[in-house]
């Protein structure tokens, strides 16, 4: 039985390693990357089921990153979480559903963990696995 898959992505390795975390509880296989760069490389290469995407990375802009991954017709689930104005961040979540992503949900940073695991579990019931 093959678990979904998670990938992080957030320049702060701490976060990301926590999110990975949360995710393993939650059953799916995680992975880290600080780099957005190197997600959209690796999805254009492999599956994922849901990405956790921090807005700002210090190698790419959120919004660029949002209309890369739809003009490759990116499949997962998305997260978006930010530590900035919680209207920027909706505005991204907006961008992200018209541009045809799976928008899963958005967390503003410090976020609790218990919004992770809940999303996270929303991911799971979308994903057929098994």
């Amino acid at each position: 039985m093959s678990k979904p898959r998670l990938i992080v992505v957030d320049d702060d390795p701490e976060m990301a390693a926590l999110i990975a975390d949360v995710g393993e509880m939650t059953g799916f296989e995680s992975e880290v990357s600080t780099s957005a760069k190197a997600l959209l490389e690796a999805e254009s290469q492999s599956h994922h089921d849901v990405i956790v995407i921090d807005l700002f990375m210090p190698d790419t802009d959120g919004f660029e990153l949002i209309n890369t991954l739809a003009d490759q017709g990116c499949k997962a689930a998305i997260i978006m979480v930010s530590g900035y104005d919680k209207a920027l961040l909706r505005g991204a979540g907006q961008i992200a559903t018209a541009h045809g992503l799976n928008l899963l949900g958005t967390i503003t940073k410090p976020f609790r963990l218990e919004e992770v695991e809940a999303l996270l579990r929303k991911a799971i019931g979308h994903t057929n696995h098994g």
